[in-house]
């Protein structure tokens, strides 16, 4: 599995504060069958520059991999990018393409916890027709459940943006049926854990592919795997 919306650097952001827990995350994934995990630290224009946030998110991932020390096999690979916060000019804002994750083919935006309006939505897509990459759109779970709009979903897909769900939209049991419905519809691109912690926002990646399993959708699961593949390493194998 890809787990590609986590924050598990130390001390980036609302994530783990200590190494220690930050190594036990990343344990706790790969017992679950997570291969790769992508940072995604939160970035807000309004707080910070995108060259400074990636000299500190850089030095963090140091520290992180300094302590993996000569056991680096024994956690998942960690891909570099950012979960940025959506603001008014994003599309032609100086040095935005220093967030995208990885190789560069997506930069995933996390929309404000407002009406969603078009404007917003077209501009997300001129960013990455601007910066030549995917955009993909944050726990669009998360905003049609607190935005009560369950039309959100279909206005990301008819932009061609790509759609990043949590795990916990699988867990609980008043959504799963509904995830599941929109993963066989493959109305879902992505999946991430969206871990922060080891108590309220823990990895549950494998809790979800057990439920998605249970509602036999294992091959759909499976996709996600495939499609984060094919954005983060285009030319290995899939």
């Amino acid at each position: 599995m890809i787990d590609y919306h986590c924050h598990i650097l130390p001390q980036m952001d609302d994530g783990p504060d200590r190494l220690s827990e930050c190594l036990t995350m990343l344990r706790h994934s790969k017992e679950q069958g997570v291969e790769v995990m992508v940072s995604t630290s939160h970035f807000y224009a309004d707080e910070d520059y995108p060259a400074q946030f990636v000299q500190r998110r850089n030095a963090a991932f140091l520290r992180l991999r300094e302590a993996t020390g000569r056991d680096g096999s024994s956690y998942p690979m960690i891909v570099l990018g950012a979960e940025v916060l959506y603001f008014p000019g994003i599309s032609q804002a100086q040095d935005i393409e220093k967030l995208t994750i990885g190789s560069g083919r997506t930069i995933l935006v996390e929309p404000p916890m407002a009406p969603w309006s078009d404007t917003m939505l077209d501009e997300i897509v001129e960013l990455g027709e601007n910066l030549h990459c995917r955009p993909v759109i944050a726990h669009v779970d998360r905003y049609m459940r607190m935005l009560k709009d369950k039309h959100l979903l279909d206005r990301v897909l008819e932009r061609n943006l790509l759609v990043q769900v949590n795990a916990s939209w699988f867990l609980d049991p008043k959504t799963v049926k509904s995830a599941v419905r929109n993963l066989k519809q493959g109305k879902i691109h992505l999946i991430g854990s969206d871990c922060h912690n080891l108590l309220g926002r823990s990895p549950n990646l494998g809790q979800a592919r057990q439920q998605a399993k249970a509602f036999g959708a294992e091959a759909e699961f499976e996709e996600l795997r495939r499609n984060a593949l094919r954005l983060l390493f285009p030319r290995g194998n899939q």
